[in-house]
C-alpha cells in the first residue's frame, strides 16, 4: 500500500485518451492473383515431376574403354619379355612374374586368379579340368614365387631364369 500512495501520474486519470481497438483489415475480394499463383505452382510441380521422371529414366552413360583385342597369351608373353630384362630386385621380380601368370589365368580360364590363394587357384583349375602336368608345374611355380614373396627366400639368378622358363611353359601349354 505504501507504494501506491507514492505513485504519481503525470496526467490525471479522467483526462487520458484511450483509443478503441482497430477493426480487422479488409482485403479486396479480387481472387485473380490467387488463381494465377495457384496455376504457377501447379505448372511448376508438373515440370518438376516431368524433369525428375526423365532424369530417372535416363541411363548413365558408360565410358567406352578400349580393351586390347589381342589373345591373352600374347599379352602375357609380351609382359614376360619386358620383365625378363629387370632381375635386380628378386622379390619384385617374382611378385611381377606371378602377377603376370595369374592375370593370364584370369583371362584364359575366367577364374579370378588374382583374388585367390595358390591352393584356391589350383582347386579351381582342377574343377576346370586343366591338364594334371600343367597344374603340377603351376603349383611348383607359384609355390616358389610365394616363397620369395612371403618367406624372404632370396633365390639366385639361375632360379629366376627357371621361373621365367616355367612361366613361358605354362602359357605355351595352356594357350588355345
Amino acid at each position: 500500500m505504501f507504494l501506491l500512495s507514492k505513485l504519481t501520474l503525470q496526467t490525471p486519470v479522467n483526462q487520458l485518451n484511450i483509443r478503441d481497438i482497430k477493426p480487422p483489415f479488409d482485403t479486396p475480394s479480387n481472387f485473380f492473383s490467387v488463381i494465377i499463383l495457384g496455376v504457377v505452382i501447379v505448372v511448376g510441380l508438373i515440370f518438376g515431376l516431368y524433369y525428375l521422371r526423365k532424369r530417372r529414366q535416363k541411363k548413365p552413360t558408360i565410358p567406352i574403354v578400349e580393351v586390347e583385342s589381342r589373345p591373352a597369351h600374347e599379352i602375357a608373353l609380351d609382359q614376360l619379355q619386358a620383365l625378363e630384362k629387370d632381375t635386380n630386385d628378386m622379390e619384385e621380380y617374382h611378385t611381377q612374374i606371378s602377377y603376370v601368370i595369374r592375370e593370364y589365368i584370369t583371362a584364359r580360364f575366367r577364374i579370378p586368379a588374382l583374388e585367390l590363394t595358390t591352393a584356391g587357384l589350383l582347386h579351381e583349375l582342377i574343377r576346370n579340368q586343366v591338364d594334371k602336368t600343367c597344374i603340377d608345374r603351376l603349383q611348383y611355380f607359384l609355390t616358389n614365387c610365394d616363397r620369395v614373396k612371403f618367406a624372404s627366400y632370396l633365390p639366385n639368378t639361375s632360379e629366376a631364369a627357371e621361373r621365367m622358363t616355367d612361366a613361358r611353359w605354362i602359357i605355351d601349354t595352356t594357350m588355345m
